[in-house]
């Protein structure tokens, strides 16, 4: 049998010379053979905008009783946890403020399809709405930033796709985005590593350290987003973060499918087991799904209804229900695949 070797033929210190045709550098390998430690992290202050993004965030904090902020959760694991991040940090710098969010009814992705529906709601709402967050999305968003700023409305994306002009911020938005940032050297962090940096920029300049129990969100992001680990910094939030769990709903889900994770806890086990639960629920779940499922990351404690089959009247811990209902959206998910398969069989 004819083969060929994708990589030159090693015959000496075979680990090392791997690693460098993977394209690591040599001087990263120590990272890559011992625990990543936190010289990998880049500092926030090489995004563009991140001084500016926390001028707003400062505003936020003074914000008076009868105004509010909305966070556009976006619609996948990335999305939620970047959300997430935001408003646990808020909450904890000021826990008396008034907090709203909103989710997209299908995989929709920035402002595209809720700017009528957040526009109607602020109508009818009571507290005046003064700032938009959209962590996870929104980099493209022009022309609906133009919009809400002519209603004295600020948006502060956190954000990490590439988007369509890189030479282009929004004039009526506070954009923070790796791909737009020239000294960012971590093309591949996704929206909730960027959310948790800019948390890290606001503890360095209020001198506080609020960020770091919110690493495992940020760890969870970034394997379910599929980002690069050959990234330094990518390897270091995602060893540290999974080696710390703090959040409940994280910890609930790993509980869940600990069987299935033969007791680890790593990035591959994360990807295969945590993330399609959650990604599931997501696609396939009801609005009131997905909103618990959301409220399980920011306030897993919060008791709420149960739903499940027998047991009405009772309530439960929304981070244990929503695990149940992640489980359940995953067997329905894997039922319309099959059956999907079967017609295509039958059609092939």
């Amino acid at each position: 049998m004819k083969t060929k070797l994708v990589n030159r033929n090693i015959r000496n210190d075979y680990i090392k010379e791997l690693l460098k045709e993977r394209g690591i550098k040599e001087e990263d390998i120590k990272y890559f053979l011992t625990e990543p430690s936190i010289e990998c992290l880049e500092s926030p202050t090489n995004f563009t905008n991140i001084e500016e993004g926390f001028k707003l965030f400062k505003e936020i904090l003074t914000l008076k009783e009868n105004q509010r902020i909305l966070l556009v959760v976006d619609s996948d694991v990335d999305g939620f946890t970047s959300s997430a991040i935001m408003y646990l940090y808020l909450k904890k710098v000021k826990p008396d403020l008034s907090i709203d969010y909103i989710l997209h009814e299908g995989k929709g992705h920035g402002l595209s399809d809720l700017m009528e529906t957040i526009l109607e709601q602020e109508s009818t709402n009571e507290k005046e709405l003064k700032y938009v967050i959209l962590p996870d999305s929104s980099s493209n968003d022009y022309e609906y930033h133009e919009r809400l700023a002519a209603l004295g409305i600020k948006s502060l994306i956190l954000d990490h796709h590439i988007v369509e002009d890189d030479t282009l911020f929004s004039s009526s938005a506070v954009i923070i985005n790796n791909q737009l940032s020239e000294n960012y050297i971590n093309k591949d962090l996704s929206g909730a590593g960027v959310a948790w940096q800019f948390c890290r920029y606001c503890d360095s300049q209020m001198g506080t350290a609020y960020a770091d129990n919110l690493i495992d969100l940020a760890a969870l992001g970034i394997v379910s987003d599929m980002m690069s680990v050959l990234s330094l910094e990518n390897r270091y939030i995602i060893y540290t973060g999974l080696s710390q769990i703090n959040n409940y709903f994280f910890q609930a889900l790993c509980e869940k499918q600990s069987f299935s994770m033969g007791g680890k806890i790593n990035p591959t086990t994360i990807a295969f087991y945590i993330t399609p639960l959650i990604n599931a629920l997501i696609r396939v779940g009801t609005m009131d799904e997905k909103r618990r499922c959301f409220e399980a990351f920011i306030d897993g404690h919060q008791m709420v209804p149960s739903q499940k089959r027998g047991a009405k009247g009772t309530y439960e811990e929304v981070a244990i229900e929503s695990a149940r209902e992640c489980t359940n959206a995953r067997a329905k998910q894997n039922r319309i695949l099959d059956k999907a398969v079967e017609e295509l069989e039958i059609k092939i």
